[in-house]
């Protein structure tokens, strides 16, 4: 027990149960072969961790994380992952023939979204204007600028993949740098999603944008977070059911 104990304090609790599971079944070895009387680890409890829920931003922060990371190499890395939900694998896997600048949509996971700001297509043009830079870094860099990554949105100016473990550390310095409340950068689909519940988007949709395969994963993940609609739900027992019932002791009493 105090082997878990003091794991406890370095890793997770899933995987201090993994070790227990390990050392259980050894134990239960040793006693098959007679090597000791009983399983010492019978005695031990390890309790169900508790449920991870991911931490997110409200609109206000999400705001403000837009302008510090302006001009930033992992910017479009950032803008994709909020517009769109997307895991960190996903995002830097992602290549210009999955938009269709036309009908301003894209496909992701073969689920076309279409991504709007107030009706203006704010990230249609920061993609346009990172598509143009890359042509231009390629032409200014000639035999340096790296071929092999033609076709990815999410590279740097001579050509190379944006990598996962750069993203991760990069976005948690900026968060520190400029003082913002520390997410981790998955933390920013999490967003994407409270967001879009907030602003009143069925879970259903939810389930879609995310690429999430069954409505249960949704659920199970964000159905604490659907504030627009608990908010819909209260206001209308209020309108009608408790305004009529307080009206009508009103018309009852002497």
């Amino acid at each position: 027990l105090a082997f878990y104990e003091k794991e406890l304090e370095r890793v997770k609790p899933s995987t201090v149960k993994h070790y227990h599971a390990l050392i259980h079944g050894a134990l239960n070895y040793a006693v098959d072969k007679k090597l000791i009387p009983n399983n010492p680890a019978d005695r031990i409890i390890i309790s169900k961790p508790e449920a991870f829920k991911g931490d997110y931003y409200l609109d206000s922060e999400v705001l403000r994380l837009f302008e510090i990371i302006k001009g930033h190499k992992i910017e479009l890395v950032i803008l994709l992952t909020a517009f769109y939900g997307l895991r960190r694998s996903e995002v830097i896997g992602l290549k210009w023939n999955a938009f269709d600048f036309k009908h301003d949509c894209v496909s992701i996971r073969h689920t076309v979204t279409i991504c709007n700001v107030k009706g203006e297509p704010f990230l249609k043009e920061r993609l346009l204007e990172a598509r143009e830079q890359q042509e231009e870094n390629r032409k200014l860099c000639g035999r340096a600028y790296n071929k092999e990554n033609l076709g990815y949105v999410c590279v740097d100016v001579i050509g190379n993949l944006i990598k996962p473990n750069y993203v991760s550390s990069t976005f948690g310095k900026l968060l520190e740098k400029h003082n913002m409340r520390h997410i981790r950068f998955h933390d920013l689909r999490h967003t994407c999603a409270s967001l879009l519940l907030a602003n009143g988007v069925p879970m259903e949709q939810v389930k879609e944008w995310l690429g999430h395969s069954e409505i249960s994963t949704t659920v199970d993940i964000y159905g604490h977070l659907q504030y627009a609609t608990k908010k819909q739900s209260a206001a209308a027992i209020e309108q009608d059911i408790v305004t009529p019932m307080v009206q009508n002791l009103s018309a009852d009493a002497p």
